[in-house]
């Protein structure tokens, strides 16, 4: 079955079906090690796109200000 993906004619709905189907099916599959590696590689991808004031503003909103302070300690050795 080598169908070409126009030839399935799927509606914006069974569309998003089968990327849930799809990726539900992958993240299943994975061990806890594996989804750990995925995940940080996704996060080193996005993060590879911040500025450093985006990164920042990301750290704040996700964690918060004292964790950021607590970051730049160690970065700086204090």
């Amino acid at each position: 079955m080598n169908q070409r993906a126009t030839e399935y004619d799927l509606n914006d709905e069974q569309f998003e079906q089968l990327k849930t189907m799809y990726i539900n099916t992958i993240v299943e599959s994975m061990s806890v090690a594996e989804l750990e590696q995925y995940v940080l590689h996704d996060m080193e991808d996005f993060c590879d796109t911040l500025t450093e004031n985006e990164l920042i503003n990301e750290v704040k909103y996700t964690l918060d200000d004292e964790m950021l302070d607590e970051f730049v300690k160690q970065i700086k050795g204090e």
